[in-house]
């Protein structure tokens, strides 16, 4: 199985090197190809990334407006 990370500048990478075969916000199994991401707010783990957007939102929602009122000036990238 792969899984690939949604952080641009982190690899694909085999299952066996994140020693996780679980979402940890919503238990379910990976599946073949899957992206993933973890929570840049607290330690939970692998998660789906559309487990990581939940669970971002219902803990974590005052410190991802912190974040993102402090790089609201911040110039975007011509990509973006």
């Amino acid at each position: 199985m792969q899984l690939l990370w949604r952080e641009p500048w982190l690899k694909p990478l085999i299952d066996y090197d994140l020693d996780s075969e679980r979402c940890d916000f919503c238990k379910g199994k990976f599946k073949e190809l899957v992206f993933v991401t973890s929570c840049e707010f607290c330690s939970i783990g692998i998660m789906h990334d559309k487990c990581a957007n939940s669970h971002i939102i219902e803990n974590h929602l005052s410190e991802l407006e912190k974040k993102i009122f402090y790089h609201k000036d911040k110039p975007l990238h011509d990509f973006q």
